[in-house]
């Protein structure tokens, strides 16, 4: 079904409302790193809502239904490294991308990938036409793939992620003049860890999250997505599909990863709109900071 457009207006809230922690979803923390932690529990979700009042206007004709998901917990699944989806977790209904939209063949959930066509159909719309999804659903034995090989890499040479992290004395003193060419296995699972998720403990597991890259990429996605057209759009549009940025810039601390412009999670609009407003995380927006 397709709906009209309708102009957008922004209702001016109290964030105060939204950030207090004894009003938002409260989860409680995973007790190990081999259990899954338990889900947020939506019914203790009594802030006030932008979304409420706000209306959302779109330059095609867009599936308003697809979008809207009332706040379905479904769709505010936290996975981060305090809490572990496990190696079992898969989502229930995956479905492959249009190769139009992706660099490769790749699964997202069913809902998320509606939500998605229709936001890069709108995207397309405005004159952005070079940017497609790069990595969506991971299942635990890729994520696992994926980090063993960061670990390699870390323990044959010394990455600008190792030296931001561990420091220029610190890798001199215990490597460098040490004639170590490599990090120790320790130290090079913390360093993956600063941009990397543990298996059991990434987004992308859920099947809710995508990256974006460009054209003018060449195919190495970093922090140069945030100087291409599409991530001012997004910026500006993501909420209106559902989609947050995940991973934003100053709020290392609370989500527990580096600053990454090109990740994107869908949470439904509802939950966006909020999030987006009252510029959250989602781990702040679910109340879980300082539990």
């Amino acid at each position: 079904m397709r709906f009209a457009k309708r102009n957008f207006r922004l209702f001016v809230g109290l964030i105060a409302a939204v950030l207090c922690l004894g009003g938002c979803i409260q989860p409680e923390p995973d007790g190990t790193e081999n259990e899954s932690a338990t889900q947020p529990n939506f019914e203790q979700v009594t802030v006030e809502h932008y979304y409420e009042t706000a209306t959302y206007a779109y330059a095609t004709e867009v599936d308003e239904g697809v979008l809207a998901t009332g706040l379905n917990k479904a769709y505010l699944v936290l996975a981060n490294k305090n809490y572990v989806l496990g190696e079992e977790y898969e989502p229930e209904e995956l479905v492959t991308l249009p190769s139009k939209w992706t660099t490769y063949s790749m699964k997202l959930d069913l809902r998320a990938a509606n939500a998605l066509i229709e936001m890069m159909e709108e995207m397309t719309a405005a004159g952005i036409d070079d940017t497609y999804v790069t990595s969506a659903y991971r299942s635990y034995t890729r994520q696992q793939e994926l980090f063993d090989g960061y670990k390699v890499k870390e323990m044959n040479g010394f990455s600008t992620e190792a030296y931001a992290l561990l420091g220029y004395e610190y890798i001199y003193s215990h490597y460098i003049a040490n004639q170590m060419t490599g990090l120790t296995p320790a130290d090079a699972e913390k360093v993956v860890l600063s941009y990397s998720a543990a298996p059991g403990t990434s987004e992308h597991q859920t099947g809710l999250c995508v990256d974006f890259i460009t054209q003018s990429m060449a195919g190495v996605l970093d922090v140069r997505f945030e100087d291409t057209e599409a991530f001012a759009w997004l910026s500006q549009n993501a909420y209106k599909f559902g989609f947050i940025l995940r991973y934003p810039e100053g709020k290392e601390e609370t989500t527990g990863y580096s600053y990454e412009p090109w990740h994107y999670r869908f949470v439904g609009r509802e939950a966006a709109t909020d999030i987006y407003y009252a510029n959250l995380t989602l781990e702040e927006y679910l109340g879980a900071v300082g539990e």
